[in-house]
């Protein structure tokens, strides 16, 4: 027998082979959301993997946002099997998200008609009402190969042959088709009751509900700008055959490491030479360029490589950071648990900013602040601007898209340009890597090298920076002019040799630091080493590796 502490404290007897699944179940009531994962010793792990050993269990909820992976993954995996079962010719590939909703690509010849996706929408209903059981199989490496490599790609081959021989790998099975996750799945189907098919573009998309209410499903917003963003960078990366780790390994294997480097780098600065292009064809009206994102995007690279490209158009770009004008930290709004909420739009002295931006632009000089994140106080140091001729403002900060931030400023007048890393790069068709996930360890690299915060406390912050992205900038991603997106196909190579050791180095006894911890090894696992001594000083990978030409700005 053995015996688990459960969440309560309360110690239970089990037999070996025993799983989480079965007590969850007993538990039931105890939930405000369905389980949809457990928790042995601090490590996450599938509802229905047998245990053998004594521990402390818990369990992740679907209202949460590992939870709702899990209820994501087994939505992806219902619509796999259901179009194959209606439409055995379709090859779908996941690509990316859009909100709270997942598209898939059609390769096939003959595209998924509307009414085929209603039909399979109604096969995947039918599943959840017959609450059809999704099976784990754990196999040793050879059998799971043969089984998962027999309806993927040679992508998923080349990633499972870096297993060790005696590993033990986890199948789903769903109405006898098998399939290979990274991650959990649902028991079964009747948990995943709230989404909806809709067609779009080449393919199809997986409405879902949002995290935190699993029970309601938001009507699909659709974002052309940024799923353009996402597919030109899907095609772009296809295109030139790397995207996916698999043949990101392949190429590095082969000695093209620095090739790839060299072409990744330079479709950013093609990229920025059009922006800064399409700046100096308004440069008669267009006064202020705003650069907004999500925390670890490479804002602030991007502002000065931007501003490089606008002086070569004859520009005179002039930089400023939102961060400079934040209200004396005595001054600013907290959260209802006391804590300053520096994420918030009022957390920035609005009427200061107004003020010196309606003064430069009426060419008048200003003294310019400068914040003092150590003191809490703003300063004035002595630096003053004053526009000149061709001169335009360039503002770096998470609310440069939110229309209350440039009120006083004229539409015709300014530019906005929504910045992040939309990764293109996926394990194989079926599996994807979250553009979360990349940014994420973006962030941790940073805050190691340059905060001195260990990756525990990057991680246990992680939360808190989500939430003031949720508010606060992913609600104005429609309003830009323009969508940069800085991911580079090869930054996970270079990112894992200053990630790994700060990720063995959480605690287990850090909690959902920990499981978290242990997701993103597993996902560096599969993923080869670059040597980073061919990225250039300019690229937006020094911002969080270190040897930026900007350091001073950033």
């Amino acid at each position: 027998m053995l015996a688990w502490k459960l969440p309560n404290g309360q110690l239970r007897q089990v037999e070996e082979g025993s799983t989480l699944l079965e007590v969850a179940k007993s538990l039931a009531g105890t939930f405000a959301s369905p389980v949809v994962e457990g928790i042995f010793n601090n490590e996450a792990i599938d509802l229905q993997k047998p245990l053998y050993e004594d521990g402390e269990i818990g369990f992740i909820e679907v209202n949460t946002e590992e939870g709702m992976r899990v209820y994501t993954r087994t939505l992806l995996f219902m619509l796999l099997v259901s179009a194959k079962k209606l439409r055995p010719d379709v090859e779908l590939e996941v690509r990316n998200t859009l909100g709270s909703a997942l598209y898939c690509v059609d390769h096939s010849s003959h595209k998924l008609t509307s009414e085929d996706i209603k039909a399979i929408e109604a096969e995947m209903r039918q599943l959840v009402a017959a609450k059809t059981p999704i099976t784990l199989k754990r196999l040793p490496k050879v059998e799971a190969m043969q089984v998962a490599c027999s309806f993927c790609t040679s992508d998923r081959e080349a990633l499972l042959m870096q297993v060790p021989e005696d590993a033990v790998l986890s199948l789903y099975y769903l109405e006898n088709q098998p399939g290979y996750f990274f991650g959990p799945m649902c028991p079964d189907c009747s948990y995943v009751p709230n989404f909806e098919l809709l067609p779009y573009g080449d393919g199809v998309i997986i409405n879902y509900p949002d995290t935190g209410d699993w029970t309601y499903l938001p009507p699909f917003e659709d974002k052309p700008r940024l799923n353009a963003a996402y597919q030109e960078e899907e095609d772009w990366s296809a295109m030139i055959q790397c995207n996916t780790i698999g043949k990101l390994n392949k190429l590095i294997e082969e000695g093209y490491a620095g090739r790839i480097i060299q072409v990744a780098e330079a479709l950013h600065e093609k990229k920025l030479a059009g922006i800064a292009d399409m700046i100096a064809a308004r440069k008669d009206e267009l006064k202020l360029v705003l650069i907004a994102g999500p925390s670890s995007s490479g804002k602030t690279s991007t502002a000065q490589r931007l501003s490089i490209q606008m002086a070569v158009n004859g520009l005179r770009p002039m930089p400023i950071s939102m961060d400079d004008y934040y209200l004396n930290r005595v001054d600013s709004p907290r959260k209802p648990d006391g804590s300053y909420d520096f994420e918030c739009l009022e957390a920035i002295d609005l009427e200061l900013f107004n003020e010196h931006l309606q003064k430069l632009l009426a060419g008048e000089r200003v003294k310019m602040p400068k914040y003092n994140f150590r003191t809490g106080f703003r300063e004035y140091r002595g630096n003053e601007l004053q526009m000149q001729e061709n001169s335009v403002l360039v503002v770096e900060g998470i609310h440069g898209l939110n229309e209350k931030l440039t009120a006083s400023i004229p539409a015709n007048k300014k530019m906005k340009i929504y910045v992040s890393a939309l990764t293109p790069m996926s394990f194989d068709e079926h599996n994807r890597i979250h553009t979360t996930d990349a940014r994420l360890l973006r962030r941790m690299v940073r805050d190691s090298q340059f905060r001195s915060h260990d990756a525990e406390a990057t991680l246990l912050r992680w939360g808190d920076v989500r939430e003031g992205e949720e508010k606060y900038i992913f609600p104005f991603q429609t309003s830009a002019d323009v969508v940069f997106n800085t991911t580079l196909i090869y930054e996970l190579a270079v990112l894992k040799k200053y990630a790994v050791p700060l990720l063995e180095a959480v605690p287990r006894t850090a909690g959902k630091a920990f499981m978290t911890a242990q997701r993103l090894l597993t996902m560096l696992y599969y993923v080869k080493e670059i040597d980073d001594a061919a990225i250039p000083n300019n690229s937006i990978l020094r911002e969080f590796v270190g040897g930026s030409i900007f350091k001073d700005a950033l």
